[in-house]
């Protein structure tokens, strides 16, 4: 369990706009990040000990911005970030006027399970499953068999998830790291510290980890 804050450009009150373009240089978006962890009128400020993991995607155009970020968000879909991401690449010519689709409009694609079809999934596993049950045959022979196909399945779903586990993605040099540890105010202390990337990156997003727990798995992530 933990929290997750992530800062972009777009952001109201975040990035900064001019001419129609807007920035966010790295050390404003640790700024940010900053002081979000001292925001005392937020409900939600997690406070006590915890650990925390900071990102950063940088570039000094929007173009760069867009090429960094784009293999990174196939790795760690921050919403956030791939919304960042969309707007960059997007057709953003103003002279340009869309077609807006007719209403009703489409929705994503979605299983179409109501009560009905919930109701008839559940009865017709439960009939399954007695089926099966009752084609179970008490011989020792037929039973060591299915003991033995069983094994050897988990056996290859066990090898399976090893070696899955052995080539996990990484994020090494696609990104600013840092971690730390502390209360809310020590670790905003600590992140404005850290030796983050300079204004020469002009545009950036954000994303600050925190949890009680550490987070072991984030960090070893971008290694």
């Amino acid at each position: 369990m933990g929290r997750c804050l992530t800062v972009a450009p777009y952001q109201h009150g975040i990035g900064q706009e001019q001419g129609g373009k807007y920035t966010l240089a790295a050390p404003n978006a640790i700024k940010a990040m900053a002081a979000k962890l001292q925001d005392g009128a937020d409900p939600l400020l997690p406070a006590g000990q915890l650990h925390a993991v900071t990102w950063l995607v940088t570039g000094s155009s929007e173009t760069e911005l867009a090429a960094a970020l784009a293999p990174v968000c196939a790795i760690l879909p921050l919403p956030e970030w791939c919304a960042t991401l969309r707007r960059l690449t997007a057709n953003n010519d103003i002279m340009a006027q869309p077609t807006a689709a007719m209403v009703p409009r489409w929705k994503a694609e979605e299983p179409l399970i109501w009560d009905p079809l919930r109701r008839q999934l559940m009865l017709t596993a439960a009939r399954d499953a007695l089926q099966g049950s009752g084609n179970n045959s008490p011989a020792p022979t037929t039973t060591k068999a299915k003991l033995a196909a069983l094994a050897t399945k988990r056996a290859a779903r066990v090898a399976e998830l090893d070696e899955a586990l052995a080539n996990k993605p990484s994020l090494a040099g696609m990104l600013w790291s840092w971690h730390g540890y502390g209360e809310p105010a020590s670790l905003a202390a600590q992140l404005l510290e850290s030796a983050h990337p300079d204004h020469s990156h002009s545009m950036t997003v954000g994303a600050l980890l925190l949890s009680p727990s550490p987070l072991t798995f984030w960090q070893e992530l971008t290694q």
